[in-house]
This record gives C-alpha cells, structure tokens and sequence, in this order.
C-alpha cells in the first residue's frame, strides 16, 4: 500500500510538471503572437510588457524543470493578470482580453488541488481568486470610464477577439475535462474500495449481497439451477500461529486466484476471514466446479519462504429455492459447510 501511494505521489508529480510545463509553454507562445500585433500596430505598452513577459516566462521554464511549482504557478498567473490588464487598458473591452480573468478561475482551483493533494503545499486559492475577481472588476469598470491608449483596425480587433477567446475557453475547457476525470477516477476508487477486498482483489460481502438481490429481482435466480457455495479454509488458524499471518495472506491471495481460476462464470466473494462464497448465479453451472476446486487446492503444494504447506477446505453448497431469503440461503450453505467441518473436513457437504 506504502509503494502503491509513493507511486500514485511520484506520478501527480509528473503530471504537475508537465501540465506546469504546457503553460509555461503556451505562454512563450501568445508572447510571440502579441510581440508581433504590437509591433504590426504599434503598441508600445503592449511591447514592452512582452519583453519583460519574456525574460519573466524563460526565467519560468527554468524553475518549472527545477520543481519549483508552486513559485511557477503564481508567476504564470501574475503574468496572465498583468497581460488581461494591460491588454483592456491599452485595448478597451472588445478585444476580449478580459476573458483571461474568468478563465483562470478553473486553472487556479484545479492547481490548488494538484498542489494540495500532491505536493502538500497550499496555493493561496481563496487569495488569488479574489485578486482576479477584483482586477477583472476594476479593468471593467475603468474600460468603461475610459478611452482606450490605442485605436487598432477592426482586422486587428477581430484577430484579438479570436486569439483571446480561443486561449481562454481552452483554458477552461482544459481544466473541465481535467476536474471531469478526476471526479469520475474518485467515484471509480472509492466503488471499489466499497466494493472489494483489498487483500484477495475479489467482491466483498456487500458485493455478493447486492448481487444475490439484484439476480432475484431480475429473475435469474431459478431452482435447481443456481447455487451458493461457502468455502472455508481448514485450520487456518493453525496456519496462522504457525508460519505467521503473511502466510495466511499468502494463502488466502493463492485460494482467491485458484478459485477464480476453475470457476469461470461464477461470482467469487471473500465473505470475511478464511471464508469464500462461490455464486452460479444466473448461469446453469454444473456444482462438480466445486468438487473441482476443493481437490484442486488439495494437491496444490503452497510455497511460502521455502516453505511447503498443504491446504484443504471444505465447502458447503446450498441450491436455490423459490421465495427463498438470501440470509435463509446463506445459512443453509454455512450449515452444510459446518457439517463437513466436524465430519472430517476436506470436503463438499451438497
């Protein structure tokens, strides 16, 4: 689990890095695309915030290939706020440069999670958002109170509106998609995380209980064809005090796998402790599947740190029985699967 999460850590890391890296990037570039309508219209405000833009976003790259993202992400923001200013100021509103303070309202929420969850370092969030709503606000109000600096052919304006929409709904839309997988990948985890057993990889209970309603509902559960088994790992305890409890885990994982692996078609749950449950389902499977499984763990010789252990299980197989509770049809299969465990063991009691 500890290299699972250093793994999930080191690979946000990349991602930060990279997606930092794209900005950093695509900033160099609207730099290029703005330093030429400057020059093109003569807009000298405009041109030298871009050479300063340019030593700023250069400097930038180097401290994002250095891992200094949070020091990064804030000059990018800085920098795209000071663009969106000076661009309305120089510009008036109908160039639309005032879209980049509404576009990187998503960018900063979504950078604040990825420093938050990954880095574990706080981007003041709350701080920035409130500097873009007040700069988008006050460059607003002061376009409307004043001429702009400069007066540009309506070719040049249209080429802006474009450049400048298209930047700031691809800002948008980016970090959308972005919240979107995240949102779905969390839901993903935390259905399995509900739904599975973390040490063997099957179902759980709950799994196997929604399972059990949900194939009655649908009326593929039939009598005299579905069947539930409950399979018990024979002294497992003893196996336990014996060889240590990564033994025991051993041999659950390995129990998990071979019962996976012989009955095909049917739903395999870990009921808890050294338990298993083996659903038909709504399939016509023939019960000797479980006759197979108990002598194909008899014969398996478990290898665990040059150690060989022996394994047998008993198993109790209850068939279905029309109107029959799931609770009632489980307890049939557990007082089978306990008649076997004082009648000797390593067996399936039908």
């Amino acid at each position: 689990m500890a290299a699972e999460k250093n793994g999930q850590e080191v690979k946000g890391s990349i991602f930060i890095k990279h997606l930092t890296l794209f900005f950093g990037v695509f900033l160099l570039c609207t730099d290029v695309f703005f330093l030429v309508m400057g020059i093109l219209y003569d807009l000298p405000l405009i041109r030298y915030l871009i050479y300063v833009k340019l030593i700023v976003n250069s400097t930038n790259i180097y401290l994002i290939l250095k891992k200094h993202y949070l020091i990064s992400s804030l000059i990018i923001y800085t920098v795209i706020m000071a663009m969106m200013i000076v661009g309305v100021i120089s510009l008036g509103t109908t160039p639309a440069f005032q879209l980049y303070a509404l576009g990187m309202l998503s960018c900063i929420s979504y950078n604040g999670y990825l420093h938050r969850r990954v880095l574990k370092k706080e981007l003041p969030m709350a701080i920035l958002m409130v500097l873009h709503v007040a700069c988008y606000s006050w460059v607003y109000l002061y376009a409307r109170s004043h001429e702009p600096l400069y007066v540009i052919p309506r070719v040049a304006e249209d080429i802006l509106i474009s450049f400048n929409s298209v930047a700031s709904f691809s800002i948008v839309l980016l970090y959308v998609c972005l919240f979107h997988h995240v949102a779905i990948t969390s839901e993903e985890k935390l259905e399995k995380m509900a739904l599975m057993d973390n040490l063997t990889g099957l179902y759980n209970r709950h799994y196997l209980l929604a399972s059990v309603e949900q194939l009655e509902q649908s009326g593929q559960l039939e009598k005299g064809k579905s069947w539930l088994a409950l399979l018990d790992i024979d002294d497992f305890k003893q196996v336990n005090d014996t060889y240590g409890h990564n033994c025991g885990d051993h041999i659950l994982r390995r129990i998990a796998e071979m019962a996976q692996e012989v009955c095909k078609g049917c739903i395999v749950c870990r009921w808890g402790g050294e338990e298993f449950i083996i659903l038909s389902g709504g399939k016509k499977m023939d019960t000797k599947v479980v006759e197979k499984l108990c002598r194909r763990i008899e014969e398996e010789t478990f290898r665990y740190e040059e150690k060989n252990l022996r394994i047998t299980v008993t198993i109790g197989v209850a068939g279905y029985e029309n109107g029959q509770s799931h609770d009632l049809w489980i307890s049939e299969a557990d007082e089978k699967l306990y008649y076997g465990k004082n009648h000797g063991k390593n067996q399936v009691v039908m």
